[in-house]
C-alpha cells in the first residue's frame, strides 16, 4: 500500500522541471528580441550583443528555481522527516510522560541504574590511573601495577557492560509494558508510532524512518506493522506537501526572474558586465566549495583523531612499534589489550612504495624519453595506447596477477638462492606489480610534459653543436623537469593510496621489518579494515582510522610542498 508519495509526486518535480527548461528558453528569446526591438534592429546602438541581453534574462529566470530544486533535493527527505518525527512525538507526548513517571516509580530500575553508575565511575577512575602510568617516567614507572590496573579494567568493564545490559532489559521491559497499556486504552495508532520511534534505540530510530519510507512509497520494507504503516502516511502527506511548496515557489522563482530582468533590457543596459559578474561569481562559488571540502575532510579526520588521542598517546601512536588494534571488551578477551603503534604500517607504507618507485620511475621516464624523442610516428602511434592500456586494468585484476604468479615465482627463486621462509605474500611482491601498474602515470605524463618543451630549446642547443643525448639530459629533461615531479608526486600518492594490491599481494600483517621478503601491510589497508562491518565509533579501535588518514593527509601534504618547492626552483630557471 503506497501513500502518493511516489509516481505522482515525482512527476510534479519532472514537470516543473521541463517547465523551467522552457522558460529559460523563453527568457532568452525574449531578452534577446526586446533589445533587437528597442533600437528597432540597429544592434549596433546597444552596449551588448543581443545574445548577452537573452542570457541575463535566462540566467535569473531558470538559476534561483533550480538551486532551489537543488536544496530541495538535498534537503527535502530530512526536512519530511523531521516534520513527520515531529508531529508523531507531538501525538506520543502524554504516553511518553507516563513512561516518565513509571520509571520514576519502578525501584528495580533504579537500584540497576544506579550500580551501573557505579561502575561507569569505576572504569573511568580505572582509565585515568592507567593513562598516568602509561604517561610515568623514571621511578614513576611501575609496570606491575600498571598489569595489575589492566586486569582491574577488565572486570570492572565487564561488570560495568553487563550492569548496562540490565539496566536496558529493564527499561524495554517498562516500555513495552507501558506500550500495552497504551493500546488497551486506546491510542491512537500515530501516537503509537511515535512512542516507538521515540523509544527506539538510534539503530532501530533509523531503521523504523526507513521501512517508513519504504511502506510510504510502495517499497518493500524489513518489516511491517501498524506502528509503520501510521508513521508512512505522516511521512506521505508531509512529503506531498513539501513537493508541491517547492514546485509552487521554483515556477514562481522563475516567472519572478523573467519580469525583473525583462523589465531591465533596454538599448543602453549592461548585459554582458552584468553577464559576466554572473560567471565570475559562479566560478568563484566553485573555488569555495572546493576550498570548503578540503577544509571539511580536515576538520573530520582532525577531530576524530583527537577523540582516538584522548585514548591513546600521540607519541604512543607515532613511535609505537607493535599495531594490534583490539580492545578487550568481554573477559575470554584477555589477552587483547589493544596497542596502537603505528611505525609498523609506516614502515609497510614506505617499503612497498619504494620498490614501486624502483620499477615505475626509471621504466616510465625512460620510456616516456624514447616516445617523445627517439621513436618515429608509427612506434609511437601503436606504442603508447598499448602502454596506457596497464592503467585500464582493474586493480584487483593486478592483485591476482601478483597471488598467482609473482608471488609464487618470488619464493620459488629466492628458496632456490637459499632463503628461508619466503612467504608468497611479500612487500616484494606487491612493489612490483604496484609499479608496473603506476607505469603509464609517470609515463604518459612524462610525455606529455617533454613534447610540451619549445622545439627552439633544441634547435638552439643543435646549433651550438650538441648531440641528441646531450640535448635530452642538458637542456629537454630540466626544463620538464617541474612536470616530471608533478608526475613522479601523483605515482607516489597513487601507491601510498592503493589497497586491493596490498591486501592480496602483501598481506596484513603489521610486521616491522625491513626484509621485502616477508608480509607487511599499510595504512590504507588498516584503514580498510578497522572501518569495514558494524563498528562502534566510540571505540579506539575505529577511531584509530581517521587518526592514520590524518597522518596519510599530513604526508601527501608535506609531499606536495616539496614538489611544489621543486617546481618553483626550475620553472623560474627555464622560463
Amino acid at each position: 500500500m503506497a501513500f502518493g508519495l511516489g509516481l505522482d509526486c515525482m512527476s510534479i518535480i519532472t514537470i516543473v522541471a521541463l517547465a523551467l527548461l522552457v522558460m529559460i528558453a523563453g527568457g532568452f528569446y525574449v531578452g534577446r528580441s526586446r533589445a533587437i526591438t528597442a533600437v528597432e534592429g540597429a544592434t549596433a546602438g546597444l552596449h551588448s550583443l543581443p545574445n548577452y541581453h537573452g542570457y541575463y534574462v535566462a540566467i535569473w529566470t531558470g538559476v534561483p528555481a533550480f538551486f532551489l530544486l537543488g536544496l530541495y533535493a538535498i534537503f527535502g527527505g530530512q526536512l519530511v522527516d523531521r516534520l513527520a518525527v515531529s508531529e508523531l512525538r507531538a501525538q506520543a507526548a502524554e504516553i511518553n510522560r507516563l513512561l516518565d513517571d513509571t520509571l520514576a516509580a519502578d525501584t528495580d530500575f533504579i537500584e540497576l541504574n544506579h550500580a551501573a553508575e557505579n561502575l561507569r565511575g569505576r572504569v573511568d577512575a580505572l582509565n585515568d590511573e592507567i593513562s598516568a602510568l602509561r604517561n610515568a617516567r623514571g621511578d614513576n614507572r611501575d609496570p606491575d601495577r600498571l598489569t595489575r590496573l589492566r586486569a582491574e579494567q577488565i572486570e570492572a568493564l565487564n561488570l560495568s557492560t553487563a550492569a548496562e545490559d540490565a539496566v536496558r532489559a529493564r527499561r524495554q521491559a517498562v516500555v513495552a509494558a507501558v506500550g500495552a497499556d497504551a493500546v488497551t486504552d486506546g491510542a491512537s495508532e500515530r501516537a503509537l508510532a511515535g512512542y516507538e520511534l521515540a523509544q527506539a534505540p538510534r539503530e532501530r530510530r533509523q531503521l523504523f524512518l526507513s521501512d517508513s519510507r519504504r511502506i510510504a512509497s510502495g517499497e518493500l520494507a524489513s518489516r511491517d506493522s501498524v506502528a509503520l504503516r501510521a508513521a508512512a502516511q505522516a511521512i506521505a502527506g508531509y512529503d506531498r506537501n513539501v513537493k508541491i511548496g517547492a514546485a509552487v515557489l521554483a515556477l514562481a522563482l522563475g516567472a519572478l526572474g523573467f519580469g525583473l530582468t525583462r523589465a531591465r533590457i533596454s538599448s543602453q543596459f549592461r548585459a554582458r558586465n552584468n553577464v559576466e559578474r554572473l560567471v565570475t561569481a559562479a566560478l568563484l562559488l566553485s573555488s569555495v566549495i572546493a576550498i570548503l571540502t578540503t577544509v571539511g575532510i580536515v576538520l573530520s579526520l582532525l577531530f576524530e583523531s583527537l577523540r582516538f588521542f584522548a585514548s591513546v598517546p600521540v607519541l604512543d601512536f607515532l613511535f609505537g612499534l607493535q599495531w594490534s588494534p583490539q580492545i578487550a571488551i568481554r573477559a575470554d578477551q584477555v589477552g587483547q589489550s589493544g596497542a596502537f603503534g603505528a611505525v609498523p604500517l609506516f614502515a609497510g607504507t614506505a617499503m612497498i612504495t619504494v620498490i614501486a618507485m624502483v620499477v615505475a620511475v626509471p621504466i616510465g621516464l625512460f620510456s616516456a624519453i624514447y616516445l617523445s624523442e627517439y621513436a618515429g610516428p608509427k612506434f609511437r602511434q601503436i606504442a603508447k595506447p598499448v602502454l596506457e592500456i596497464l592503467a585500464g586494468i582493474p586493480t584487483v585484476v593486478y592483485g591476482f596477477f601478483a597471488l598467482l604468479a609473482v608471488g609464487p615465482a618470488i619464493r620459488t627463486l629466492f628458496t632456490a638462492l637459499g632463503f628461508e621462509s619466503v612467504v608468497t605474500q611479500s612487500a616484494l611482491s606487491a612493489g612490483l606489480v604496484m609499479g608496473v601498474m603506476i607505469i603509464p602515470f609517470i609515463s604518459s605524463l612524462s610525455d606529455d610534459v617533454i613534447n610540451a618543451v619549445p622545439q627552439s630549446l633544441r634547435d638552439g642547443s643543435f646549433a651550438m653543436g650538441a648531440t641528441r643525448s646531450e640535448t635530452i639530459t642538458q637542456i629537454v629533461m630540466p626544463a620538464a623537469l617541474p612536470g616530471i615531479v608533478g608526475a613522479i608526486l601523483l605515482a607516489v600518492s597513487r601507491a601510498v593510496g592503493e589497497t586491493m594490491i596490498v591486501v592480496m599481494a602483501a598481506g596484513q600483517g603489521a610486521n616491522l621489518t625491513a626484509n621485502p621478503l616477508e608480509s607487511v601491510t599499510t595504512i590504507t589497508v588498516q584503514i580498510v579494515m578497522l572501518l569495514t562491518g558494524d563498528q562502534e565509533f566510540d571505540s579506539p579501535k575505529t577511531l584509530s582510522a581517521f587518526a592514520l588518514g590524518l597522518v596519510l593527509f599530513v604526508l601527501t601534504l608535506l609531499m606536495n610542498v616539496v614538489a611544489l618547492r621543486v617546481v618553483q626552483k626550475y620553472r623560474e630557471k627555464y622560463d
